[in-house]
């Protein structure tokens, strides 16, 4: 696979995303927002609470991943994309899951990031359970799908912190808070430069060049 530093190339990988979470968490019972890459100030990403894209007499929500945001490591910005995700759930079965424009995420948001996206959620004092966090399953779920990390990004005088507190709102966006860092870690072959992912220290080694795996 190409690296991931085209901007269009990272539009359509984050459709190819968006395309497996629904089939893999949500069994493609969600309908296809269209995927933008700008800025959501203080925030990882955001979803339209109605549909404001229009192409063809169809619209479609806005589901938004901050462009400041691409180049954390893959499984944030998936865990990013399963948040909006539960939102857009929400939407379609008209369940409130946030209060004040879309800002406090309240315990339902909670059930259904957690239930159906198999993500950690925790608690903000001011916004609500929307500090959110990957998991195992969403470590593998990037393996299974081959995801690997975008790497084009956008310079931004704004500070992100933690993984993926976001909003439904209509551009109105939660503050992020300090979230604590992730526990996964890369290993790659000093030789061919294959890489992987785990959540533990392991002692791996490349069949390929007979040399041991290394944190990058």
């Amino acid at each position: 696979m190409k690296a991931l530093t085209n901007y269009q190339r990272a539009t359509n990988y984050l459709v190819k995303v968006f395309k497996a979470v629904n089939e893999y968490y949500f069994n493609n019972e969600l309908e296809t927002p269209t995927i933008t890459i700008q800025t959501s100030v203080g925030a990882y990403g955001h979803i339209s609470t109605s549909r404001v894209w229009n192409s063809n007499d169809e619209s479609s929500y806005e589901l938004n991943i901050g462009a400041e945001t691409l180049n954390r490591p893959i499984e944030n910005v998936v865990a990013t994309m399963i948040h909006e995700a539960s939102h857009l759930y929400a939407l379609m079965n008209n369940i409130q899951d946030t209060s004040n424009r879309g800002v406090y995420h309240n315990r339902k948001f909670k059930e259904i990031a957690e239930d159906i996206g198999h993500l950690k959620i925790s608690k903000h004092d001011k916004y609500g359970w929307t500090i959110t966090e990957p998991t195992e399953d969403t470590l593998n779920f990037c393996i299974e799908y081959g995801f690997e990390d975008i790497l084009i990004n956008r310079e931004s005088p704004y500070t992100f912190r933690g993984v993926g507190i976001a909003t439904a709102g209509n551009g109105n966006n939660t503050p992020i808070s300090i979230r604590k860092p992730t526990s996964t870690r890369k290993y790659i072959c000093p030789c061919c430069g294959n890489s992987f992912r785990a959540t533990k220290n392991l002692n791996v080694m490349c069949m390929d060049c007979n040399e041991q795996f290394v944190l990058a």
